[in-house]
């Protein structure tokens, strides 16, 4: 079963200090998906793991574990949190100095995944990661080794016609690759509400939960 972030924008009204809903977050969403790497990052939710448990790498440190829902929270993100009820889970928020402190180029990741051999020769070619699957199963799948792929690879024979080969590659990214639409869209979406605003950047936050 696959899990989904739901967030909403706040903005601190300067004179009753009250936390509001900015209505923005619809927009925010297009920019973030379904991206568990992301969901790590924020709160530590499929770190590691994808779909049915399978491995996907090394778990990321994320920015800080589930903090619950603020209390200062606005009226319309409880009344959004109460309507999921139990469904909702793994509740926090971040501030945007939060979000732009954190070093999302600096820290790194190790990553796994199987690629079949016609793309683990391309990414043998170029080093580019173009497409992979946390796990694969079948008949007529058959998981070997980097060496055994590469040797297939390289005399351009196919031991089995009626088996699919995959093999098991890890790679290292920055927490900036695996987050890059975050940290070029939503940031810099914050930004404006900040200057738009006129407020301080500890006065434009993101409030969120997950569910699956």
């Amino acid at each position: 079963m696959g899990c989904d972030i739901h967030l909403m924008v706040e903005v601190k009204d300067k004179e009753t200090m009250i936390w509001e809903e900015y209505d923005v977050a619809d927009k925010l969403l297009n920019f973030i998906g379904r991206n568990y790497k992301l969901f790590s990052i924020l709160a530590d939710v499929r770190n590691g793991v994808g779909f049915a448990n399978v491995d996907t790498g090394d778990k990321f440190v994320p920015i800080d574990y589930p903090r619950g829902i603020p209390k200062d929270a606005s009226q319309s993100y409880l009344a959004y949190v109460e309507d999921f009820a139990i469904d909702g889970h793994s509740h926090s928020f971040f501030n945007l100095v939060e979000l732009k402190e954190f070093d999302w180029y600096g820290q790194k990741n190790k990553h796994r995944g199987f690629m079949s051999q016609e793309v683990y020769t391309e990414y043998k070619r170029t080093g580019e990661i173009v497409r992979y699957v946390g796990g694969v199963s079948g008949a007529n799948i058959k998981k070997i080794s980097n060496q055994v792929m590469e040797e297939i690879i390289k005399n351009k024979s196919m031991p089995d016609k009626e088996e699919t080969y995959y093999t098991n590659v890890e790679w290292e990214q920055s927490y900036y690759i695996s987050a890059a639409s975050f940290v070029d869209n939503v940031i810099p979406a914050l930004e404006k509400i900040s200057e738009d605003f006129r407020c301080s950047n500890e006065e434009v936050r993101i409030v969120f939960f997950f569910d699956d």
